[in-house]
């Protein structure tokens, strides 16, 4: 007969909990068991989750039997070997924490981005406004060339330059009526 020491399932769903059973390895996950052993609680905290007889566990690999693999590690975070030897305990691995939920990441962000602005030195005030130098001062012969007249008489062979009408009618609506006189609507109804 081969025996084996493995977990044996108990507990309700969503809460388990696992005896330590050295078992024929042909019967059931949870079936049959010669000798139970311990037992294993993983919603324990570290030190607690794992009791078991240390010298019946020894007793039954010094007899050949074979640990499953989960068995093996929970054997090494107690201070044994499959071969029943005592070895350095392995620590426990810490858990992950999970992820903050985006809205709450978010928050957290916009509070450092706020903390981060209110850190940071105010601007220094802008230097004052400084006026453009003056102009070079005219000679002599700039002021008395300004002072002779100029010919302000268009010539013939260039065309005057026409000034835009600031109130000259928008041509682009030529249905309205302050604009297109012939098209008065009063005039309209006299025809």
């Amino acid at each position: 007969m081969a025996v084996c020491i493995r977990l044996k399932r108990m507990g309700r769903r969503n809460r388990p909990y696992w005896r330590i059973c050295a078992t024929d390895k042909r019967t059931a996950r949870d079936g049959r068991v010669i000798e139970q052993l311990g037992h294993y609680d993983p919603l324990a905290k570290n030190d607690e989750a794992v009791k078991f007889d240390r010298q019946r566990v020894c007793h039954w690999l010094a007899a050949g039997a074979k640990p499953s693999q989960t068995v093996k590690n929970l054997l090494r975070h107690c201070g044994l070997d499959e071969k029943g030897n005592e070895v350095a305990p392995r620590p426990w691995r810490k858990k992950k924490q999970a992820p903050p939920p985006p809205a709450a990441k978010r928050v957290a962000e916009a509070k450092e981005q706020a903390q981060t602005e209110s850190a940071q030195p105010e601007p220094a005030p802008a230097a004052p406004e400084v006026a453009p130098p003056a102009p070079p001062a005219k000679t002599d012969a700039e002021t008395d060339a300004a002072d002779q007249p100029t010919d302000t008489k268009p010539d013939a062979d260039q065309p005057a330059a026409e000034a835009p009408k600031a109130d000259a009618p928008d041509e682009s609506t030529p249905n309205d009526a302050q604009n297109n006189p012939a098209e008065d609507p009063q005039e309209k109804d006299s025809v």
